[in-house]
């Protein structure tokens, strides 16, 4: 028999995109820690013939959308699940994704030859590993800064007003703990449970003297799964 608190637990979800729906288990409620907005570069970059196009999330395909018409590529990768949906969405087809949606997956998984072209769209705050991995393996890499993450300020006045309230907080990037931990004490933080995606995220939460718990797969819906199973 499965045996739930008599109060749905409230559950904060930190990533950029989420839809809200009843839940029998849990109250969620979407706080986006980061928005972002939108870099200027060099279209001409986009003129060349590329071996890959490589997304790496929801937002790379949010803000790249404009330019895909103009991009010569002879293979699309995707960093994970998510990032597929968001291309597929708009009638992309991918040809590779990682079965661990993240930069070291990819680093596992795709096999980069040298003098491959390669187009590589991100946020400006992403991290190195992907790009140097493509780097070390004798490919011509052309990054493009698209955008860059911010603070959500309205989600930071919404979760300061519900501190007292809040069961889990999901955080998904170190992005979104350093806007959260930019904003609030150790000690305010000390009674939520972080549900943190992915190695990076837990690390850079624990910096800051805090603990997570962390799924086996790196997906909002695994975050929501665990959660449910942990109070049961």
């Amino acid at each position: 028999m499965r045996i739930m608190p008599a109060s749905k637990p409230v559950v904060y979800v930190t990533q950029s995109t989420f839809e809200e729906a009843p839940d029998d288990d849990l109250t969620l409620v979407h706080a986006p820690l980061i928005t972002t907005e939108s870099l200027p570069f060099d279209t001409d970059v986009l003129k060349t013939q590329y071996t890959w196009l490589v997304m790496t999330s929801k937002n790379t395909v949010k803000h790249f959308l404009p330019y895909f018409k103009e991009v010569q590529a002879d293979k699309i990768s995707s960093i994970g699940v998510k990032t597929t949906e968001a291309l597929n969405m708009h009638g992309i087809d991918v040809d590779f994704e990682p079965s661990t949606y993240t930069q070291e997956g990819f680093i596992e998984e795709c096999t980069i030859h040298p003098g491959d072209k390669i187009l590589y769209p991100a946020s400006s705050q992403k991290r190195p590993l992907m790009r140097d991995y493509m780097r070390d393996r004798g490919a011509d890499v052309t990054e493009i800064e698209l955008y860059y993450p911010k603070v959500h300020e309205g989600s930071i006045e919404k979760i300061r007003e519900n501190l007292g309230s809040i069961d889990y907080l999901t955080l998904s990037s170190p992005s979104a703990v350093e806007s959260l931990m930019g904003n609030f004490t150790k000690e305010e933080l000390k009674d939520i449970h972080f549900i943190a995606i992915g190695h990076v995220t837990e690390k850079r939460l624990n910096k800051y003297g805090l603990i997570a718990s962390k799924p086996e797969h790196e997906t909002l819906g695994h975050m929501i799964n665990f959660i449910k199973e942990s109070i049961q």
